[in-house]
């Protein structure tokens, strides 16, 4: 036992020396795909992996899990989640010998609040030493809504760091429609006495999600995170201030692009997997933009074969 001891104190010691920490097996289990079980286990299926990178919009927290020797998938969650929304992912990829690193963006999840209004390219540079300091050079980036908006930004901006770019829900608005996102009425966090505030919300979302089982996940996750982050939903305004196609138009990473048939961004995928004649689609579900979190083992299966094809080459790539 002091042997095991020992050596596992002197591999920590040279993970830290070299700025780095050891990958953690991710630890939730993968559920089936099409699974119906709603079983709430929290803040538990974050188990392992986690740290967190200085950087100029404060600390933020990631957790890196699985392991291989294909690239890492960069995992960016939706406006107002936080990494929670991949902790099922992550184990299923895990599971298909990927490794992931799934992020907070600042402002939401344990990560730092942000000092003022900060743009979609300043999140995607604000990624460089988070990778820096895991000792990861090219990854691939994967983007839901928000996440998507970034990880293009991203691979726009760094394409020497980009081994591949995976989009799901895009928010790829003209200039008129990014305006009416803006001047929309957006809900308040005003506390109520009795509660009411998280049940309400809960139901918007619970309808919004869909009639999955699972919903009764997604839609308590969806109402802990919205609250956890607070009155400035700063990503939110980054995301309409942003024309993501200047910067999909410079992008020339392989790229897939998943999509939801209920989801809001539905017809905006289209529109961005219609830009590049090597932009791949697919069209992940029937549902809404809950799908990703309802069916994760299948988001995973899908996911996992682009980051082989971006491995292997296979996957089609711009100039």
């Amino acid at each position: 036992m002091f042997q095991m001891q020992k050596w596992q104190l002197l591999a920590c010691s040279a993970a830290l020396m070299i700025g780095t920490v050891p990958a953690a097996q991710a630890q939730t289990a993968c559920p089936a795909e099409g699974t119906a079980s709603a079983e709430w286990i929290g803040l538990s299926q974050l188990h392992g992996g986690k740290g967190y990178a200085d950087t100029p919009m404060g600390q933020v927290h990631y957790r890196l899990a699985g392991e291989g020797e294909g690239p890492v998938i960069v995992l960016l969650h939706q406006t107002p989640w936080s990494m929670v929304q991949y902790a099922e992912v992550q184990a299923c990829l895990a599971e298909r010998g990927v490794r992931s690193l799934a992020i907070d963006t600042p402002g939401y999840g344990m990560s730092d609040m942000p000092g003022g209004h900060p743009t979609i390219a300043q999140y995607a540079d604000n990624l460089i030493p988070v990778l820096d300091k895991l000792g990861l050079d090219r990854v691939i980036l994967a983007g839901h809504h928000t996440g998507a908006s970034i990880a293009a930004s991203f691979a726009s901006r760094h394409p020497d760091r980009t081994a591949g770019l995976l989009m799901h829900g895009t928010p790829l608005y003209s200039r008129a429609e990014r305006e009416t996102r803006l001047s929309g009425t957006h809900r308040t966090r005003d506390l109520s006495e009795d509660g009411s505030h998280l049940s309400e919300y809960y139901a918007y979302i619970r309808n919004y999600a869909g009639p999955n089982p699972r919903t009764r996940i997604t839609a308590n996750w969806s109402t802990i995170t919205w609250w956890l982050s607070g009155v400035a939903d700063v990503a939110h305004e980054a995301v309409y201030l942003h024309d993501l196609g200047e910067d999909l138009d410079r992008v020339i990473a392989p790229t897939m692009i998943f999509s939801d048939a209920q989801d809001s961004l539905h017809v905006n995928d289209q529109r961005a997997a219609a830009l590049k004649p090597w932009f791949g689609y697919t069209q992940f579900s029937e549902g809404g933009a809950h799908a990703m979190m309802i069916d994760p083992a299948r988001w995973a299966r899908l996911a996992a074969r682009f980051v082989g094809e971006v491995a292997d080459g296979s996957a089609p790539a711009g100039d």
